[in-house]
């Protein structure tokens, strides 16, 4: 499947509303943000927050509203899988211990015909184990 160049810019564009918007809730809620697109070569980790004493490796799902699907449903197998390997890269590379971390996800639904319009916004906690 071919993405024109246009395509793909309205689609970063909306990606970055999101985790702009994901920072701001963030923020509202008490997390310090530590990084935004952390990238190693095992993946990116969107967000990377402290909550009090716990670190907290954070992706961004945002979609267009489509009745009955919503952002999760574009997190895959493999992502999150990515996203747990390069979160214990991170640990280790700061030497933060395996015990204080978790993974969650917000979804960010914008009205289909305006991504500006912020339609719904859901923060999910630990969302997978963190072994």
């Amino acid at each position: 499947m071919f993405i024109t160049p246009a395509a793909r810019k309205a689609h970063l564009k909306l990606g970055k509303f999101g985790e702009n918007t994901a920072v701001e809730l963030l923020k509202y809620k008490g997390y310090c943000i530590l990084a935004r697109n952390f990238r190693l070569k095992s993946g990116e980790l969107d967000i990377v927050a402290l909550d009090g004493l716990t670190i907290v490796f954070i992706e961004v799902k945002t979609l267009r509203q489509i009745p009955g699907y919503t952002p999760a449903c574009n997190l895959s197998l493999r992502q999150m899988r990515r996203n747990r390997a390069t979160g214990r890269l991170y640990l280790t590379l700061f030497g933060i211990p395996e015990n204080r971390h978790r993974y969650d996800l917000i979804e960010i639904t914008v009205a289909r015909n305006n991504p500006r319009k912020l339609v719904n916004i859901v923060h999910h906690l630990d969302i997978f184990p963190c072994k």
